[in-house]
């Protein structure tokens, strides 16, 4: 027996906004984290990367549902959802390395410019992603 529902679009929104943000603060965790600034509490690192990841999806997905899913469609809706993702990454990327100076976790004080630019391009590219993962056809069986 196969499940031939299609999934929910808010669920859909959200989780693909809540994976992406995962997959991405996961790979910093490993690349930032574990590899180029090995030093500092793992767990720490590892609850920070969570949250984050968590938390920006959770905010990404909501806006989108709140501002573009109800009055956009194909390339506005792409464009506008991969906007909200650049703006809350940039954004993130640019907290995050104000509050890792504190923590020291991911070379936020070492490595500032890079640091920064590290979480913008990807906001901007996986933005594109995002929005054509919400803007994409929806196909009736």
């Amino acid at each position: 027996m196969t499940n031939d529902k299609p999934i929910p679009r808010p669920l859909l929104i959200v989780g693909s906004a809540i994976a992406l943000t995962t997959a991405a603060e996961i790979f910093y965790l490993v690349v930032w984290g574990m590899v180029l600034f090995p030093a500092g509490d793992w767990a720490g690192k590892v609850v920070w990367t969570l949250t984050c990841g968590l938390a920006m999806g959770a905010v990404i997905g909501t806006l989108t549902l709140l501002w573009v899913e109800p009055r956009y469609a194909g390339r506005s809706a792409l464009l506008r959802a991969a906007l909200v993702v650049a703006v809350i990454g940039s954004y993130c990327a640019w907290l995050c390395s104000r509050i890792d100076i504190r923590f020291g976790y991911f070379g936020g004080a070492e490595e500032s410019s890079l640091f920064i630019l590290s979480g913008v391009i990807p906001a901007v590219l996986g933005g594109l992603f995002y929005g054509w993962i919400v803007a994409i056809p929806r196909q009736n069986g």
